[in-house]
């Protein structure tokens, strides 16, 4: 039970995530050739104000999950309605708090923006739209819960991906036909509270003690194991939102809202891969939480050295692409030449999502282990840090300094990340995990590096034939060097046996 899904929530995650990213690059090359570079950075300053005021949600989600693990592989059917009454109402309360402080901010959101042509007003309802699109959402879909930490997730991919193809198709097809951005995230919040009605009949079907047991109350003990879970997991939300929302609200700050949108659309690359990897992350957490509950550390040590050099070999292959390919792709495929930006900014951005990649397998047992009090402290270092650096070197770097800031904001979140699992947890000691980690890191960068050279040469005179060997080569040259030295390892072997164990299983 505890792992019977892993392969149908990886897969549907996947796919779901692949479909997502290709109605998502249509979508913002119709704003983009459309309406304007400006409105795609507007629409990033907005929703990171949002999520700014959304860490109210203050990890609940994290919390309740983590002890829903337990009660369904227990079968406590009562225990888990009233986790799930708990959420509701707490979401309620959350979605209460983000109203008023959203709206609280309505009329001084346009002092966010620098050197754009949008009047005060039309900023506002561009933000407003916005801010009800995440109220609903909060009001909606905290059945999720039960779903992802049933093992589930596929059920939950599946619905985030009928409502963001949905949002992209309204995009795309009025924004063609009348050039009416307002028009279209009007018609997507309908289909987002559609989609999340759908899901909440789902639930009541497939768990229907949860409807018998609506008023079932969380006994006084629990309540304060999680909301003890919860004082943690406010302070790392905190830190996350700073360390995820804080590099546009500086650039159009500091720089131009011009600028956030050249930034977004090679964001839209990152971020696509990243949500990929950490679909994948989600389908395996429930598994890595059910597997933390039998309490081998031994195997979860090894379990998590498994996952990062999984997570490595799509990294490399991640940073390679981005680095050799994404100012072709932009330039010449998607957009046009006057969409780029330097390649110097787009190696830091390429190195920036290794990273994040890279963090995630160590992030997701750390979660799943409960170990909340000493992530807040590495989440709010982390972000403490990427906020200092990135505000002295905006001036006298631009962008770049921007993102040498979060780059270092990233090394801090694994290293502490790695320190909390290893020392609360295993009880033992870092450094070979983190000497690997280097060891990966300095092999991927060599791999991008060449990657690029060769790319140049392939590529001085640009056809579509010519892109395809550039993916082929970023795709087999760094896969090709990773196989070959590490073929014989432990670690290839493990991931092997893993893949294999898993793929048998209903």
């Amino acid at each position: 039970m505890r792992a019977k899904n892993i392969g149908k929530n990886s897969f549907v995650s996947v796919f779901a995530q692949a479909l997502i990213i290709l109605a998502g690059f249509f979508s913002q090359r119709v704003i983009n050739l459309k309406l304007g570079t400006e409105l795609v950075g507007l629409n990033g300053v907005a929703s990171n104000v949002i999520a700014i005021f959304s860490v109210s949600e203050l990890g609940l989600s994290t919390a309740i999950v983590f002890h829903l693990y337990r009660a369904i592989a227990e079968g406590e059917e009562k225990k888990q309605a009233a986790l799930t009454n708990l959420y509701r109402r707490a979401y309620y309360v959350v979605a209460g708090v983000i109203a008023v402080l959203g709206f609280s901010f309505l009329p001084f959101v346009h002092l966010f923006l620098r050197e754009n042509h949008f009047s005060p007003s039309y900023v506002r309802l561009i933000y407003g739209l916005w801010l009800v699109k995440t109220i609903l959402g909060y009001l909606l879909s905290y059945k999720r819960s039960i779903v992802i930490a049933d093992q589930r997730e596929y059920v939950s991919s599946l619905a985030t991906m009928a409502v963001s193809i949905l949002n992209y198709v309204s995009v795309i097809v009025i924004v063609m036909i009348w050039e009416n951005y307002e028009w279209a995230l009007g018609i997507g919040i309908i289909f987002e509270a559609i989609v999340n009605l759908g899901l909440a009949i789902y639930v009541d079907k497939t768990w229907p003690y949860l409807k018998k047991y609506r008023k079932q109350k969380v006994d006084q003990g629990l309540v304060k194991s999680v909301f003890a879970d919860v004082k943690n997991l406010f302070v790392t939300r905190i830190a996350q939102k700073l360390l995820g929302c804080t590099d546009n609200l500086i650039t159009s700050s500091f720089i131009s809202l011009s600028v956030v949108g050249f930034y977004s659309n090679y964001c839209l690359i990152t971020q696509s891969l990243i949500n990929v990897m950490q679909a994948l992350s989600g389908a395996l957490q429930p598994t890595v939480g059910n597997l933390i509950v039998e309490g081998d550390k031994k195997r979860d040590g090894e379990l998590l050295q498994t996952f990062t050099f999984v997570y490595f070999l799509l990294g490399a292959v991640i940073l390679c692409g981005v680095t050799a390919l994404a100012s072709l792709f932009v330039g010449e495929i998607w957009l046009r030449e006057e969409f780029l930006l330097p390649q110097m900014t787009v190696m830091l951005i390429a190195f920036n999502c290794l990273l994040y990649v890279l963090v995630l397998p160590v992030g997701t047992f750390v979660s799943a282990s409960g170990l909340f009090r000493p992530e807040k402290r590495v989440a709010m270092t982390a972000a403490i840090v990427n906020l200092v650096l990135s505000l002295a070197l905006v001036r006298p770097m631009g962008l770049n300094g921007v993102l040498l800031g979060t780059l270092v904001a990233y090394v801090i979140l694994f290293l502490g990340k790695s320190f909390a699992f290893y020392h609360f947890y295993l009880e033992k000691s870092m450094g070979s995990y983190v000497l690997q980690m280097a060891q990966y890191v300095v092999l991927s960068a060599g791999e991008a590096l060449l990657c690029a050279f060769l790319t140049g040469k392939i590529c001085q005179g640009f056809s579509v034939l010519n892109f395809i060997l550039a993916v082929m080569l970023c795709v087999a040259l760094p896969s090709g060097i990773n196989l070959l030295l590490y073929f014989r390892s432990a670690r290839f072997q493990a991931s092997l046996r893993f893949l294999e164990k898993y793929a048998k299983r209903e």
